[in-house]
């Protein structure tokens, strides 16, 4: 804008030299701003005007080589907007037409007195700030075109509605509309759905120029694609601070949100995987001696953000036993650029230890080191797994290496044998060192080994399988099962193979011996009970016929015969697996079995409450043959107590009891210590127990009575 107290330079042309000179001190005497130059022919005063350019030109009309109008005529060749007041001694409405026509500024006829002079100082003044306000104004059209057409932003010029006036190229580019699209409509045409709540507020604020000078939001193009751009807005207010126009750069910054949002979630991926593996990462500048830690850093080392980590405190951290190697290893990092890479002990605040593995990496600019870069992980848990694998690997080693009649093999996927371990290894004739690094085919016969192979890839694959092998005279029974690593993944497979001959012969054996007892049991209970049913029935003809003290002794015989036919058959099927288990109520079956058993004047104290795993008609016979038993040594006012111990019940009497010097006999078939006693009680009572795979013992009760224990029972829950 021109300074007001800036001189005015006016060049005067008038071929009469004296009324030139009079006029121009009229002029500078009537405005001290003008300076006033003063010629008297049209070319001098083209020629001035060339070499010091005016801000006004003041000429006669009437001159000897041009007019004024011709004068003005080559003025405007050139200077176009330059103003040119005609000051003519005759006026005629033919002349100012003519001056008008040729762009004449302003027509002034001579007149007489000094009047003339200030009308024309007012004229000139006029002229001279409406030239200088318009050129101002075409100086700013100019930039404000020139800015709008070369700036790398968008550009848009908004009304005082906030409707489009007009936008550059990259504008258009920008959002996909050709100007003549936008031209009058509204803002909302560019502004989605979702954001023309927050957007209406910066129009808000822009119109009342409170605010809104920069704003993001989504802007969607005329292709229906969406951007997000960035705004930056300025008002244009008039003399009233009144708002007249906005105008806006912008810039699509799409891939620079994508970007912020991908290294955002990058830094939330790697601070996330820094909790995860409990890795931290440290900076230390050598010059400032000063170190930074990420979070996790602070949180491995349990220590508040306000710490200060220096060089001091941080090998303070560090077991007293690890110290001098992390000094020594920070400080060749230091020195001499030694990168290290340590497991080492650090202690917490309460005195806690954890092991922590530290790496540093030298950094240098200019060949000089300038700072180390390292990360910190607490491996405590890795430690204490290394450990406890370590562990497992050595308990599995001495299992394998020890099993009884076994061998344990561990295979890789090409069906490889990894390890092989086990006493049956010697038994077959191989080493371990035969059969790692083989396949089954190189170690044994062909058909086992196919069988073997197909096993083993089920096993992979994830299948556990038992099948038996007949390996020269000897067989074994086999278990193959899948090894998986703590992701769930199959690394290996794993063979346990045991020699089980002797148990199948004794199986065998067994069975054949089962059969036998039947057959006994067939014969004893046919072969026996017939004839002494016969005789049963003569004692009781003979007993209607004659009466004789013998006749009783031999029914008491008949009986005691009768009884131990009873008793070896019972024992003679105890071999027999107990049938189908189901649960009992111990306390309700043992009320039962005492009221069954002839008891005479005995009592019973019971002290269980709880539900029992078993084969109910099995268990009735223990308990009947232990109240028997209870009753036959204690006498008929004998008390019988059943309680509970760990994993099963006990029976005591109050009886005399059963030395210690005995009590490994008393399961054997045919013991007693009563004369009429059968000898085959206790023996049913240990049968029962060993098919239920009960353990059954005999002690003191706790009034000197036997106590009979029968555990390794499965409670019922």
């Amino acid at each position: 804008m021109r300074d007001q107290n800036e001189s005015i330079k006016i060049l005067h042309v008038d071929d009469e030299p004296g009324f030139a000179d009079m006029a121009a001190t009229f002029i500078e005497r009537e405005d001290d701003r003008f300076d006033v130059k003063t010629v008297t022919s049209p070319d001098e005063g083209l020629q001035h005007i060339k070499t010091e350019p005016v801000d006004c030109i003041v000429s006669d009309h009437d001159m000897p080589e041009q007019t004024g109008i011709e004068f003005l005529e080559s003025v405007r060749d050139e200077y176009p907007s330059l103003p040119f007041i005609l000051y003519t001694g005759k006026g005629s409405e033919t002349i100012a037409s003519d001056a008008i026509s040729a762009g004449v500024t302003d027509y002034l006829q001579k007149g007489n007195g000094t009047s003339q002079y200030t009308v024309l100082t007012n004229r000139i003044r006029n002229a001279v700030d409406k030239y200088h306000t318009q050129t101002e104004l075409a100086e700013r059209e100019k930039r404000l075109n020139l800015f709008f057409e070369q700036s790398p932003l968008g550009v848009v010029e908004w009304d005082k509605q906030f409707n489009f006036v007009r936008l550059n190229e990259t504008a258009e580019e920008i959002i996909g509309y050709a100007e003549g699209d936008l031209i009058g409509h509204s803002w909302q045409k560019i502004v989605p759905e979702s954001d023309r709540e927050p957007v209406a507020d910066v129009v808000s604020s822009l119109l009342e120029n409170k605010g809104g000078y920069y704003s993001v939001n989504e802007n969607i193009r005329k292709d229906d694609e969406r951007v997000i751009c960035e705004w930056y807005n300025r008002v244009v207010t008039d003399e009233n601070g009144d708002v007249v126009a906005i105008f806006s750069q912008f810039q699509d910054i799409t891939d620079r949100k994508a970007r912020e949002q991908e290294l955002q979630r990058q830094n939330d991926l790697f601070k996330k995987s820094q909790e995860i593996a409990n890795v931290g990462a440290w900076e230390y500048d050598i010059q400032g001696e000063q170190t930074i830690w990420t979070d996790q850093v602070y949180n491995i080392h349990d220590r508040p953000r306000e710490w200060t980590p220096n060089n001091e405190a941080v090998i303070d951290l560090y077991h007293p036993d690890d110290r001098p190697q992390f000094t020594q290893a920070f400080r060749d990092a230091v020195e001499a650029g030694e990168p290290y890479d340590l497991e080492l002990r650090v202690q917490l605040a309460d005195r806690e230890t954890r092991w922590v593995r530290t790496r540093a990496e030298p950094q240098a600019e200019d060949g000089e080191i300038v700072r180390l870069r390292g990360a910190i992980q607490d491996i405590t848990e890795s430690k204490q797994r290394i450990r406890e694998i370590r562990e497992l690997k050595r308990q599995y080693q001495s299992l394998a290496e020890n099993i009884p009649d076994g061998a344990v093999f561990l295979f890789n996927d090409d069906l490889h044998y990894v390890r092989a371990r086990g006493t049956e290894l010697e038994t077959v004739g191989l080493s371990p060192d035969e059969i790692e690094g083989a396949t089954p085919h190189d170690v044994f016969p062909e058909e086992t080994a196919d069988e073997l192979a197909h096993y083993f890839t089920e096993a992979l694959d994830g299948k556990t399988s038992t099948f038996t092998q007949s390996l020269g005279e000897d067989t074994y029974r086999n278990r193959v099962a899948p090894v998986r690593n703590g992701d769930g993944a199959i690394t290996y497979g794993i063979a346990l193979a045991q020699n089980v001959t002797n148990q199948i012969s004794r199986k065998q054996r067994l069975e054949a011996q089962n059969e036998q007892l039947e057959e006994f049991a067939k014969v004893v209970s046919h072969d026996l009970r017939n004839p002494l049913r016969v005789v049963d029935g003569y004692l009781e003809l003979l007993r209607k016929e004659c009466e004789s003290e013998h006749i009783d002794r031999i029914t008491q015989a008949v009986d005691r015969m009768d009884e131990l036919i009873e008793d070896l058959l019972l024992l003679a099927r105890q071999g027999e697996p107990v049938g189908e288990t189901e649960t009992v109520d111990l306390a309700e079956i043992v009320e039962t079995c005492f009221r069954t058993v002839e008891t005479d004047q005995a009592t019973v104290d019971l002290r269980v409450d709880r539900l029992i795993e078993a084969d109910q008609s099995r268990l009735r016979q223990l308990l009947e043959n232990l109240f028997r038993n209870a009753v036959e040594h204690g006498g008929a006012g004998v008390t019988i107590t059943v309680g509970e111990v760990e994993g099963g019940f006990y029976v005591e009497d109050d009886g005399p009891g059963i030395p210690e010097d005995e009590r490994e006999d008393v399961f054997n078939a045919g013991y007693s210590t009563v004369e009429d006693g059968t000898g085959f009680g206790l023996s049913i009572i240990s049968e029962v127990a060993d098919a239920h795979g009960w353990d059954i013992r005999v002690t003191d009760g706790t009034s000197g009575g036997a106590r009979f224990e029968v555990t390794g029972i499965e409670v019922a829950t």
